[in-house]
């Protein structure tokens, strides 16, 4: 509980960070303590994955390491690049079968686990609405790969990654249409949370998570909590 309460926390601080130095500090500094040393963040881009360099928005690596990367070709070998872009669900490093994988992906993830000290962690694809806009990665030398922290970790990326763009266009998070205690009842609601189990989460009333649901249902012009929730993600108010 307390893990949920903190990203609950944690959510509201990077829907609101002025910078994405910000961002990505926030995001570190919740995933530190479960063994996530290291942050890669990548958005779309038409030459990825054979060119990994332009794509890098953040990485906790060497400064050359992503020119090196380029200079070796990596990237058109690199497994997990290769299913993050063709797979919207979060995925492990550990999910990927040796077996399966070719003599130059296993060179890459030698390569990369080596240099930047990961032997496993979590790859976020980013999407809104089934468009692809980016991956997260969040990996460490024994971080801890637990169900409950991977779903808080990737609601958690794809705040960050949404705050991400709204900097990048200038975009402030109070511009939009709904407050953001609304945006963040909608995302437990997007996760199939009761008003109760919200109003625990957020350290709030049952009631006072309804009321703010029943606001967000008003200014979308939506009868259900559903409709809610899709509306939200295609104005991408929320992740999805």
């Amino acid at each position: 509980m307390n893990q949920i309460r903190e990203a609950a926390r944690i959510a509201r601080s990077l829907s609101l960070a002025g910078s994405s130095e910000e961002l990505w500090s926030t995001l570190k500094a919740f995933a530190a303590p479960f063994g996530f040393t290291h942050l890669t963040v990548m958005k779309r881009h038409p030459e990825l994955p054979r060119v990994v360099a332009p794509a890098i928005v953040y990485i906790d690596a060497p400064e050359d390491f992503a020119a090196d990367f380029d200079r070796q070709r990596f990237g058109q070998n690199h497994p997990l690049i290769l299913q993050a872009l063709t797979q919207l669900t979060p995925f492990s490093a550990g999910e990927l079968p040796a077996s399966q994988l070719s003599a130059e992906q296993r060179r890459v993830l030698r390569h990369v686990g080596s240099t930047l000290n990961m032997r496993d962690g979590w790859t976020f694809p980013i999407a809104y609405c089934g468009e692809m806009r980016g991956i997260m990665m969040l990996g460490g030398p024994a971080p801890d790969m637990s169900p409950l922290l991977a779903s808080l970790l990737h609601l958690l990326t794809h705040t960050a990654f949404k705050r991400f763009e709204e900097l990048a266009a200038g975009a402030s998070p109070r511009s939009r249409l709904l407050t953001a205690r609304e945006v963040e009842c909608l995302r437990w609601v997007a996760l199939g949370k009761t008003d109760e189990e919200i109003g625990v989460i957020l350290s709030i009333r049952a009631r006072t998570a309804r009321f703010h649901v029943e606001n967000a249902k008003r200014k979308l012009g939506v009868a259900t909590r559903v409709q809610a929730v899709a509306q939200a993600l295609k104005q991408q108010a929320i992740a999805a």
